[in-house]
C-alpha cells in the first residue's frame, strides 16, 4: 500500500522525543505496532517513551522491549511525536489523548478501524488493511528503516492477533507477504504462537470451564451469546481470552455475543460471519469497529443489557436474510426463544 506523504514527513523529521500512546487494556494488535515503531525511531536517534493508562498483559511479554511500556497517570515533558496505533476512540487513552495534544505539535494516528475518529494531527486510516501491523510495516519499510528481528517479532505478533491468526476475511495475499517479510527477518511464527497459545496455568483451564458454562445459543443455532457476570472469572483471565470466538466457533452461528459485566456496566464484543454487520451493532450502542468484529459498552444491568444486544443482532439477522444473504436455518424468525433468560450465576471463583 502507499503511506501518504504526511505520514512519512512526520517520521521524516528531525529525531526528537516521541510518545508511542497505547489504549486502555493493551493488546498485541497496538503493543506490537508501537513498540516496532518505536524501536525503529531509536534506531534513527530518536528518544521514545511507551506508555498508556493500563500495563502490558503477562501474556505479551515475549514482545522485545516490552519491558520499557509503562503505566502512565499523566505525561511529563513535551513530545515531538506522539503517535497511537490500532486506537479508533480516542477516548480510550483515558484522558491522556488530551495531554498529548497539549504536548505535542505532531500526533499521528494510523488504524484500520473504518470508524476511526481521524483525531490526530495527521491521520492514516486504511480500512482495506487487514491489520494496522501491515500498515506499520509499509511505513517503515518507505522510511527505509531496518526491520530487526526485534521489529519483526513486534509486528509479525501485531498482524498474527489482529487478524485471528490469519482467519479472519479480509486477510488478503499482502498479508502473507509481509508475514513472510517478517519471518526472513528473524520473526519465529512458532515462538509467537506458543507464546500466545500454549502458556496457560491449569487453573485458566478452570475459569475456561466456569465462563464456557454460560454459552446459550438461539433456538435456530444463528446466535450464540456469552453473558459473564463480574466475578465469575478473575479479570486477568477474561484479559487474557478471546472469550467471543468460542460461541462463534460454533458452525451454525451467525453472530457471536460477549457480553461481560464490570463496575456497574457492562462491556460488548461481537463478532459475525458473513454478511450480518455487527459494526452497525455495535454503533447502535456507541461503541464501532469492523464489520465482522466489533465492541460497545453500555451502561445497564448484565441482564438489560443482553436483553437490548439480542434484540438488536436479531434485527440485524433478519436484515441480511432479507437482503439475500441469510442461510435457511437463519430465516427463522430469529429463534431467540431464550435470549431474555438471564444467565444463571455462578458463585465468585
Amino acid at each position: 500500500m502507499t503511506v501518504p506523504a504526511d505520514v512519512l514527513d512526520a517520521f521524516r523529521r528531525a529525531p526528537g522525543r516521541a510518545l508511542m500512546l497505547g489504549h486502555e487494556h493493551p493488546d498485541a494488535d497496538v503493543l506490537g505496532t508501537l513498540m516496532a515503531t518505536g524501536l525503529a525511531l531509536e534506531k534513527s536517534g530518536w528518544s521514545v517513551v511507551y506508555g498508556g493508562p493500563h500495563p502490558a498483559p503477562g501474556q505479551l511479554a515475549f514482545l522485545p522491549g516490552i519491558e520499557r511500556y509503562e503505566v502512565l497517570p499523566a505525561l511529563t515533558g513535551a513530545f515531538d511525536l506522539v503517535l497511537l496505533t490500532d486506537c479508533p476512540n480516542p477516548g480510550r487513552t483515558h484522558g491522556l489523548i488530551d495531554q498529548a495534544r497539549a504536548a505535542t505539535r505532531m500526533l499521528v494516528n494510523i488504524d484500520h478501524h473504518p470508524d476511526n475518529r481521524r483525531y490526530g494531527d495527521v491521520n492514516w486510516i486504511d480500512p482495506s488493511a487487514a491489520a494496522t501491523g501491515e500498515m506499520v510495516y509499509d511505513l517503515l519499510a518507505a522510511l527505509g528503516a531496518d526491520i530487526t528481528a526485534a521489529i519483526a517479532t513486534n509486528l509479525f505478533t501485531a498482524v498474527h492477533t489482529d487478524t485471528g491468526s490469519f482467519r479472519y476475511s479480509n486477510v488478503t495475499p499482502a498479508t502473507f507477504r509481509i508475514a513472510a517479510a517478517l519471518t526472513d527477518a528473524g520473526a519465529a511464527p512458532a515462538v509467537v504462537s506458543n507464546a500466545l497459545y500454549e502458556r496457560r496455568p491449569v487453573d485458566a483451564l478452570q475459569n475456561l470451564g466456569r465462563a464456557l458454562s454460560l454459552v446459550r445459543v438461539s433456538d435456530d443455532g444463528a446466535v450464540a451469546w456469552l453473558a459473564l457476570p463480574e466475578g465469575t472469572v478473575p479479570e486477568t483471565f477474561v484479559e487474557a481470552e478471546e472469550l467471543v470466538n468460542y460461541p462463534r466457533s460454533i458452525a451454525s452461528v451467525r453472530v457471536a455475543c460477549f457480553l461481560r459485566e464490570v463496575g456497574g456496566k457492562v462491556k460488548v464484543s461481537l463478532r459475525g460471519k458473513g454478511d450480518v454487520d455487527v459494526q452497525a451493532v455495535a454503533a447502535s450502542f456507541g461503541g464501532g469497529g469492523h464489520k465482522n468484529a466489533a465492541g460497545a459498552t453500555i451502561a445497564a444491568s448484565l441482564e438489560q443489557a443482553t436483553r437490548q444486544v439480542l434484540d438488536a443482532v436479531r434485527a440485524a439477522v433478519k436484515s441480511a436474510v432479507a437482503e439475500g444473504h441469510g442461510s435457511a436455518g437463519a430465516r427463522s424468525a430469529g429463534g431467540l426463544g431464550g435470549a431474555l433468560e438471564a444467565p444463571p450465576h455462578v458463585e465468585n471463583s
